[in-house]
């Protein structure tokens, strides 16, 4: 089965059209429901690392929801903690949401996580990589345990997380679209950089950074623009 049923989505949403959806379907949401689908867009982690979290990765400040992802899956780096102001849009609902967890008794959640196996990671020619000790580096592969803490959204799985971002955007879309949709914003900004990229997304590579860059009709009509410019009458030579 493909990794997305309707196909990868790669054209971003921008802000307003996010809010206008999250608008219309609000009133079948509950108060969880909508925190967690405003951190996934604000901060494009990924749906497991959103419905990981616990109260104490949390804090409120009299201008701030702050969110401590710690290190980030798939061999991330260990970036700071982000900072959302609450006033944009539905942070207002995250510290909601973060006032009722902390209530709350805690409880057992299924997560998954990267383990070590006895196996070295080879590179592409077969041969095992190396620490910087000289020792092989080992396979890591991904494993489930049961965890009993107090969580941040104590209702929402893997499973629920989709059913959030179809509610909201349409049945096509998945969570990992509002990572693509977060890090495309991103690195249209002119005046971005890898550095701020990497310290937002905690991705290391260009690789990886570039197969979450989507297309954006904004930069499109941006280039229109541009090669406007270029052949603007006064320009032409006759």
């Amino acid at each position: 089965m493909p990794k997305y049923k309707q196909g990868k989505i790669l054209e971003s949403l921008e802000f307003p059209e996010i809010q206008k959806k999250m608008l219309a379907a609000r009133a079948h949401l509950t108060l969880e429901s909508q925190a967690y689908f405003w951190l996934l867009y604000y901060t494009g982690c990924r749906k497991s690392e959103a419905y990981e979290r616990k109260i104490q990765d949390a804090q409120l400040t009299e201008n701030y929801f702050i969110i401590d992802f710690g290190e980030r899956k798939k061999h991330g780096a260990t970036v700071p903690p982000i900072q959302l102001p609450i006033v944009f849009p539905g942070v207002d609902l995250l510290c909601q949401q973060l006032l009722r967890a902390r209530k709350r008794k805690s409880s057992w959640k299924l997560i998954t996580f990267q383990e070590e196996t006895e196996e070295p990671s080879l590179n592409k020619a077969g041969k095992p990589i190396l620490r910087r000790d000289g020792l092989p580096k080992l396979m890591k592969r991904a494993a489930t345990k049961k965890v009993k803490a107090t969580w941040l959204f104590p209702h929402i799985n893997r499973t629920w997380a989709a059913q959030i971002v179809k509610k909201i955007l349409g049945q096509k879309y998945y969570p990992h679209f509002l990572r693509l949709n977060r890090i495309t914003e991103l690195a249209s900004d002119p005046t971005s950089n890898l550095t701020r990229l990497k310290s937002y997304t905690g991705i290391r590579s260009l690789d990886a950074l570039s197969a979450y860059m989507g297309t954006s009709r904004k930069e499109q009509d941006a280039a229109m623009d541009y090669m406007a410019k270029q052949i603007r009458p006064e320009n032409k030579k006759e």
